[in-house]
């Protein structure tokens, strides 16, 4: 499997445990129709929609789970410009409080492989992940 096959894979893969886990969130479930419909047509499409919108200005904050600093960011940027992943960015806002740690981890999980993978398939050396 490619490493772009693998990045499209994981995102398909956390937008359907979002949507497992948040039922009540139809933008989840919407958002996971749309990926898995790039998936086929546009597979770089989800690359290009992560990287733009969440590895270049919270890949920081992923690292660091840094919460706060993505309600702020998702806040911001849910004002000015929506698209099919920021769904997964708003949980943080509107749901992160009521979720067991155990969905936390595993919430953490998915968004660090996405970065690492997004790296790989944008050539970007990142020492913490090393």
């Amino acid at each position: 499997m490619s490493v772009l096959g693998a990045f499209t894979n994981q995102m398909v893969a956390f937008f359907e445990a979002l949507a497992d886990t948040i039922p009540e969130e139809k933008s989840i479930q919407m958002a996971a129709e749309a990926i898995r419909g790039a998936k086929k047509i546009n597979p770089k499409l989800i690359l290009d929609l992560f990287y733009d919108h969440i590895y270049k200005d919270l890949h920081s904050a992923i690292d660091a789970k840094d919460v706060n600093a993505i309600n702020v960011y998702g806040r911001v940027k849910i004002q000015g410009q929506f698209n099919e992943i920021m769904p997964a960015i708003t949980i943080f806002d509107t749901h992160w409080p009521t979720l067991s740690s155990n969905t936390q981890d595993a919430i953490w999980k998915y968004l660090k492989v996405l970065c690492v993978l997004c790296e790989r398939l944008k050539g970007i050396e990142n020492p913490s992940h090393k």
